[in-house]
């Protein structure tokens, strides 16, 4: 699943910068590849490190607060009911990890262009 999910996420991201480099540019070029791929993967590079951060439940004591403070559909939010509802870690199950390779690679194919380009 991981293999596949990085795979999906590295090809897509890949064919995404040539698509975005004739839609913006209308050419393909080494400099357009690098302007490109340096987005793209700083934001598959977000993304990882969103999920890693919210995997390790940073988030889930401020969704607590928030639901302690605020009401519910008008209502006042009963203790039991604060305490039964899942936290914002449990709700994720996308892995961080095929996003952060992904975006890794992707990083290295721009480094390697830019290398290429000044030489």
């Amino acid at each position: 699943m991981k293999r596949n999910l990085f795979l999906l996420a590295f090809s897509v991201s890949f064919v995404l910068v040539f698509m975005l480099s004739l839609l913006f540019y209308g050419e393909i070029t080494l400099l357009h590849y690098i302007n490109i791929s340096f987005y793209l993967s700083g934001i598959l590079l977000f993304i990882s490190m969103f999920l890693l951060v919210a995997e390790g439940g940073f988030f889930d004591g401020i969704t607590q607060g928030f639901r302690r403070t605020f009401q519910s559909k008008g209502r006042d939010l009963e203790k039991e009911e604060v305490e039964e509802m899942r936290l914002f870690s449990e709700l994720l199950s996308v892995e961080y990890m095929p996003f952060l390779l992904a975006g890794l690679l992707l990083a290295a194919t721009m480094f390697t262009g830019l290398v290429f380009y000044y030489l």
